[in-house]
């Protein structure tokens, strides 16, 4: 069993929309490009850049070994 599927990500404690949609997308397909996410999102390069970087950096997303397919490293919860 992968460590990922035991972690919970509630969603009702991220409070910036732009990072709830991101995570939001990102579970709905298990695995999302970097790139496309983005565009799916309509956001800026660099304004995207810094909500991916935010949300690995506290642990909700992780990049898929060397690539840059995201995913989220637990199941989230709470969504309404």
């Amino acid at each position: 069993m992968d460590a990922s599927e035991n972690k919970t990500i509630d969603i009702t404690k991220i409070k910036n929309p732009k990072e709830r949609a991101i995570l939001l997308l990102i579970g709905q397909n298990k695995q999302y490009r970097y790139g496309e996410l983005i565009k799916s999102l309509n956001l800026s390069y660099r304004n995207g850049q810094e909500l991916v970087y935010s949300l690995v950096s506290r642990g909700y997303v992780e990049f898929v070994g060397r690539s840059s397919e995201l995913r989220l490293t637990g199941r989230i919860e709470n969504v309404s």
